[in-house]
């Protein structure tokens, strides 16, 4: 995985801000505040709990939602954590989904919690951060620099790098994946790993891939962050807020048995016997999961996801191996194999009446996808032959991957390999491409581009060229 180069930097910049002091933060409801810089102007949303006090500090949540609705997602983390005391923060500009716009995403991120931490008394190692997708990233990564942070919840995506295992051995990080997810096989392999490292990195499925769980769902894993915290630490915890959040817990699991998600409510049971034992009775935890255990539905849920675990298992273990060999020999011969594979898995994909199928396709092309970001990511120079075949996959995964077309003409014209430049210009432009300055300005092509076929095929297309 990739290096912040930057980010020690912006942690410790001077960038002067301003921070509109005039902006009043209101107590018990959300506030969208705004914060100007010299070159960007960043919005975001935070919630004050009633009865906030600058005497009392208090603790934080801060949520990275990739699209941007930080009222929505503060809104849906003030129920999910109701009746306890954080400050939840959440940014009202997007994060990129693009993994070269990590650096990006966490500046802004870093930004918006500095304007926080100058308005609002915080709690010293009671600073908590969620993300969703884009977010996610953000704030794993963020988690391996920033100090006193409690507890990192990652939806639907990671950012882990090995060169931050020792930083990362300090975090608790419980993480969650849509069991359909492009993301499953990914971050399964992380908490595999990330496990050996803490005992406290779990990760559970829901049945949501690429939206927010129920705030229900959302509650048990804060509270189980909050319980962590105060593990690690020995901190001393009311024996009424214990009863509160086991009251609360129970409740939550309920709803998500309602919600079919069977299998998940009774992990979450089993680690929660751990989480509550020799501070309250488990007495109706005990009669939870005994209860879910022998229902139907969750002995069919069980069976089905034991029964599909041995051909998924193999399934992939074929894609690893081809895929690992095919992108190392760059062997452009076995095109038309993961052209059929990945027509195939789009066609599982939408095929609604095969649940199981569909779900194994998910995930299939979410690994693949994965597989070839990376391998692209960490190789930037050299390779060129290797780096063609990568970004064409990329193609096949999606059609309209702009990007991938124009690494292709960059790399043939580097390769001196006119014709698979000439052919993948075209393609490009079948998909509807139409940004006629861009394809004058792709790096490397200095000869390419003033080749009478190079400006024919762009005359065809849109009507006009420059040589």
């Amino acid at each position: 995985m990739r290096i912040f180069y930057f980010l020690f930097i912006i942690l410790l910049s001077t960038t002067q801000y301003s921070f509109a002091q005039k902006q009043t933060l209101l107590k018990g409801m959300v506030t969208e505040i705004e914060v100007v810089s010299d070159s960007s102007n960043l919005a975001y949303s935070i919630y004050l709990p009633a009865n906030y006090t600058k005497a009392t500090p208090s603790k934080a949540l801060f949520v990275l939602d990739p699209n941007g609705d930080g009222m929505r997602a503060a809104r849906l983390f003030v129920s999910a954590i109701a009746g306890e005391e954080y400050v939840v923060v959440s940014n009202n500009f997007k994060l990129s989904k693009n993994l070269d716009s990590l650096d990006t995403n966490a500046q802004q991120a870093v930004t918006m919690m500095r304007d926080v931490f100058a308005k609002v008394a915080l709690e010293s190692g009671q600073i908590y951060i969620t993300g969703l997708g884009s977010g996610a990233k953000t704030a794993s990564a963020l988690s391996y620099v920033l100090k006193n942070t409690a507890g990192i919840l990652v939806i639907d995506d990671i950012y882990f790098a090995e060169q931050y295992i020792e930083q990362a051995s300090g975090n608790a990080v419980i993480g969650v994946v849509g069991d359909s997810s492009p993301s499953y096989y990914q971050m399964a392999n992380h908490f595999n790993m990330m496990k050996s490292l803490n005992n406290y990195n779990e990760l559970y499925t829901y049945s949501d891939p690429g939206a927010w769980p129920s705030a229900n769902f959302l509650g048990i894993l804060i509270n189980r962050l909050n319980h962590f915290q105060a593990d690690r630490f020995d901190l001393q915890v009311a024996d009424s807020i214990w009863q509160r959040n086991y009251n609360s817990d129970i409740e939550a699991l309920d709803k998500l048995v309602l919600k079919g998600e069977y299998l998940t409510a009774y992990d979450l049971s089993q680690d929660l016997k751990g989480d509550y034992r020799g501070n309250v009775s488990l007495d109706k935890l005990k009669d939870f999961y005994k209860d879910l255990r022998g229902t139907d539905a969750y002995k069919t849920a069980k069976r089905a996801n034991r029964s599909g675990n041995l051909q998924e298992l193999l399934l992939l273990e074929d894609i690893q191996y081809f895929l690992d060999e095919d992108i190392t020999l760059a062997n452009f011969e076995n095109l038309g194999y993961w052209d059929s594979r990945i027509s195939n898995f789009k066609n599982s994909v939408d095929n609604v009446t095969m649940a199981n199928e569909q779900k194994v396709a998910h995930r299939m092309l979410g690994y693949i996808s994965y597989t070839i970001e990376d391998f692209l990511t960490l190789n930037k120079v050299g390779l060129i032959p290797q780096r063609i075949f990568g970004n064409v996959l990329a193609t096949m995964l999606d059609a309209r991957n702009y990007r991938a077309y124009l690494n292709i003409i960059s790399l043939s014209a580097q390769d001196d390999d006119d014709n698979t430049a000439y052919f993948y210009l075209e393609e490009l432009l079948k998909q509807g491409y139409t940004d006629y300055e861009s394809l004058y300005a792709i790096p490397e092509t200095t000869t390419l581009r003033i080749k009478p076929t190079y400006n024919q095929i762009i005359a065809n297309y849109l009507g006009k060229s420059k040589f």
